[in-house]
């Protein structure tokens, strides 16, 4: 209620949505999508209201441009002072150091981090940016706040470079820069990553087809599993040395666990967005203690560890 009273109205962002709950409502939507087994294939509309602030808005690029264009004028729109000044100054002020970035017209720059935005200098233009992705999505907003242009990019699918390539063409065709291929380079990295990606995943399943038997009986490995920060995960019997793990958050999702030798267990996930994976569990004195859980590095980066309590 807080951001239509104060954001979305007075700027006008009439199609804009707080919460996804309100995403499968709206009339006028598109529909998200992801790489399943190398195929691009709708998915359902991801529940992000538990992080509401990070990743629940769903907007269009009409309202998203009333957005940009407050926040390129100092937060006013006509007259109206919607947004304090001194608020969208604070946002661009340095607070860390991301580290060293390099271009592909051969700039070598630092890139800053400030309030929700990242800072980098581009051909001697202040740039202020930020990308982001939620299941089936990619969006991307970049300012130059001296020379007023906004870039807003916005795709139905988190499996793109498109928006990367795109940002930087337009940028240097708005400063005369010479032209550079870009959807070339970062298609050719796409595919460099996905050949990698594919050649890991043959290899585990590979190793599922040997029928490997793990290093404990597969009994030991059922039960329930615990993360201070997360909660609880159920493991339990599935077909033939398989296991099936659930999730105390999230119901209707499970995970296929199929040896591949050792302590180590082929993952796959029934929501594809969460990917493939390896869950290696860890034992000692003679049992299994726990299990190192990992999504894939779109959702979350860094592994969750789970405790084995019974």
């Amino acid at each position: 209620m807080y951001l239509k009273q104060n954001i979305f109205a007075p700027l006008g962002m009439m199609n804009t949505l707080a919460l996804t709950a309100d995403m499968p409502k709206s009339f006028n939507r598109t529909v998200a999508h992801t790489l399943v087994d190398e195929r691009l294939s709708a998915i359902p509309y991801a529940q992000l209201d538990g992080l509401a602030p990070a990743a629940s808005i769903s907007s269009s690029i009409n309202d998203m441009s009333k957005w940009v264009l407050a926040l390129l004028n100092n937060g006013k729109v006509g007259a109206r002072q919607v947004i304090p000044d001194a608020a969208i100054l604070a946002t661009r002020a340095p607070q860390d150091i991301v580290g060293s970035i390099r271009h592909l017209n051969g700039e070598t720059n630092y890139e800053l981090y400030g309030l929700g935005w990242f800072l980098q200098d581009y051909a001697g233009h202040r740039i202020v940016m930020h990308d982001g992705g939620v299941s089936g999505y990619v969006s991307s907003v970049t300012l130059v706040p001296q020379e007023h242009p906004g870039i807003i990019i916005l795709t139905n699918t988190d499996q793109n470079a498109f928006y990367e390539a795109l940002r930087w063409e337009i940028m240097d065709a708005y400063f005369k820069l010479p032209y550079r291929n870009y959807s070339e380079a970062y298609l050719s990295s796409f595919k460099s990553n996905m050949a990698a990606e594919q050649k890991v995943y043959k290899t585990w399943r590979d190793s599922v087809a040997l029928n490997l038997q793990p290093a404990s009986p597969i009994a030991n490995y059922t039960g329930t599993y615990v993360n201070e920060f997360y909660g609880s995960m159920v493991i339990s019997r599935g077909e033939n040395n398989d296991l099936e793990a659930v999730f105390e958050h999230h119901p209707k999702m499970f995970v296929k666990l199929q040896p591949i030798g050792g302590h180590r267990f082929f993952a796959t996930f029934s929501d594809p967005i969460y990917g493939k994976t390896v869950f290696p569990f860890n034992f000692q004195n003679g049992k299994i203690t726990g299990v190192k859980v990992k999504v894939a590095d779109f959702v979350e980066a860094d592994p969750y560890e789970f405790k084995k309590v019974n």
